[in-house]
């Protein structure tokens, strides 16, 4: 745990508020999520509790506080600008989430997603209790142009996936402290998995039951990729003819959605590298690398770490090590 000096040990059912002031609060909220300028009512008087804990390059942050505004703006983000998306799930009381044009109103159970890289305001009613997953925007499997879509935007919990993926927030929070480092990593993989597929069921689907306008690659073709990843020969022209249309239709509906074929089949790929250098410790870096259609190792080990930041066996090392 990161910041066990600003926080009770207490239970994130029953969380101590500690008196930090909104200038402590501000402080807070910059070393554990994201940097805001906070105003309260009351402001030498401010409470509140955060928790956060951090599995690979995901954090997990439970928060409670009384009445406050917490703004983040263009030149704060300039300080601390590393592409996230934040998912908050309201717990308790309410919460109004500003982007953009947006405004989400929060009720416990509802969601929202809002982008670290841009101007955003909470508001906390009394007795906010909220939980969040902050994350590297690479790691869903939607183009940020889709994503984008979604910000402060309210998904109701009782909406498709919202309450599987609400349950399973909390449950992870339960939990934590309790499953070893790599069964952590996997069960917040699967979590952000989750999320991407809530998500795509929204893009999808209107809410009469229509398609919407918005472009998404069709299943059918995400399918067939994922079917034939470990092909080193698979490309854009095999895909085309597997589909029954030109390659230029291929390229088309990839570019709608702000990548190309090359680039999402390189993507799934390194993210099923990814979750193998944890769950399948039997296995080399070589052999995975050719498990997933990397045609040398080293050639998956460029790749990844363009990607990630770190080498496969760095990226293994962390993981094992929680």
């Amino acid at each position: 745990m990161r910041h066990g000096e600003a926080r009770s040990t207490t239970t994130a059912a029953h969380p101590e508020y500690n008196a930090l002031g909104t200038s402590g609060w501000s402080a807070l909220l910059a070393q554990s999520l994201l940097a805001f300028n906070v105003e309260s009512d009351d402001p030498q008087h401010f409470r509140g509790y955060l928790r956060n804990r951090k599995i690979a390059d995901v954090d997990f942050i439970e928060m409670a506080t009384g009445c406050h505004v917490a703004h983040r703006s263009a030149d704060t983000i300039a300080r601390d600008c590393r592409p996230d998306y934040v998912l908050c799930l309201q717990v308790a009381g309410v919460g109004e989430f500003h982007q953009g044009s947006r405004t989400a109103v929060l009720q416990p159970g509802d969601l929202t997603v809002f982008d670290a890289t841009r101007p955003a305001t909470v508001v906390s009613s009394a007795e906010y209790r909220n939980v969040c997953i902050k994350f590297p925007q690479r790691l869903l499997r939607l183009p940020r142009s889709h994503v984008d879509q979604l910000t402060a935007a309210r998904i109701s919990a009782r909406d498709g996936l919202a309450p599987a993926t609400g349950a399973l927030l909390m449950t992870l929070g339960h939990v934590m402290e309790d499953i070893s480092g790599r069964t952590r990593y996997l069960a917040v993989r699967n979590a952000l998995d989750l999320v991407s597929t809530m998500f795509e069921s929204i893009l999808d689907v209107s809410g009469d039951g229509g398609k919407t306008e918005r472009n998404v690659i069709p299943g059918q073709i995400r399918e067939y990729i994922d079917e034939h990843l470990g092909d080193p020969e698979l490309s854009p022209a095999a895909i085309a003819s597997a589909q029954f249309i030109s390659l230029r239709k291929l390229q088309g509906i990839f570019q709608q959605n702000g990548t190309t074929v090359s680039a999402w089949i390189r993507t799934r790929r390194l993210e099923r590298g990814r979750r193998d250098l944890v769950s399948s410790g039997e296995l080399s870096v070589a052999a995975i690398s050719r498990r997933w259609g990397f045609k040398t190792p080293s050639h998956f080990g460029r790749a990844f770490k363009d990607e990630y930041g770190v080498t496969p066996a760095e990226f293994r090392r962390e993981a094992s090590a929680g």
